[in-house]
């Protein structure tokens, strides 16, 4: 029953994960990302005339919430991508 000259098969070789193809679209991700964060803060300063917490900034800060909210993503995406 337990033959000394029989040995279990060797487990199956696990192999590495590819590394990821290219990191250019990541790079796009974190530069467009920080492009449009930039842009939308410089806009609501702009338009509430360097004060954000004045009468105009709740309006602009609700009108560019969807931009920020876009390039917080673009730079979640291509950090999350360059870390693998």
């Amino acid at each position: 029953m337990n033959d000394p000259s029989v040995a279990p098969p060797p487990p199956p070789p696990v192999h590495p994960p590819s590394p990821p193809k290219s990191t250019g679209l990541a790079w796009f991700f974190l530069i467009s990302g920080g492009i449009v964060l930039f842009l939308t803060l410089g806009c609501i300063l702009a338009v509430t005339e360097g004060n954000p917490f004045g009468e105009m900034g709740g309006i602009a800060i609700l009108c560019g919430s969807p931009t920020l909210l876009l390039g917080a993503l673009f730079l979640w995406l291509g950090s999350r991508r360059l870390k693998r």
